[in-house]
């Protein structure tokens, strides 16, 4: 038996030949797999979300957004506010919730957005 040396140089060629002729991605197939029923439902649920049109709630008075702000910021609690923007077909653009981040003069960031007071709506109570 005749034994070949392996260098470096051969191990790369035989590597990259095997790869650019041998070797057959599965490509999609190999992945299926991975996407259970929980995920599919996941991102049916993330997807519905998103399409849905918010109900328009009650105008609120600045103050009483601001009450409902605070409180949810020292009660590390969740907060559902509904700004007074329209989307180019007239509905009003999706609610923001989350915890309350911190206050400025001009607005409020709840999870890192920032929300001008003169674009809120109205504020609810995550229950």
């Amino acid at each position: 038996m005749v034994a070949i040396a392996m260098t470096d140089n051969n191990f790369s060629k035989m590597i990259n030949n095997y790869f650019k002729y041998d070797y057959r991605e599965r490509g999609k197939i190999k992945w299926q797999g991975y996407f259970l029923s929980d995920h599919t439902a996941a991102l049916k649920r993330d997807m519905a979300s998103q399409n849905e049109i918010p109900v328009k709630l009650p105008q609120m008075t600045l103050n009483e957004c601001q009450t409902v702000l605070r409180h949810g910021l020292s009660n590390y609690e969740y907060v559902t506010v509904q700004q007074n923007i329209q989307d180019k077909d007239g509905h009003l653009v999706p609610n923001v919730t989350g915890l309350v981040a911190g206050f400025g003069e001009l607005g409020v960031s709840i999870n890192s957005q920032y929300i001008a007071y003169e674009n809120i709506r109205s504020v609810r109570k995550v229950s």
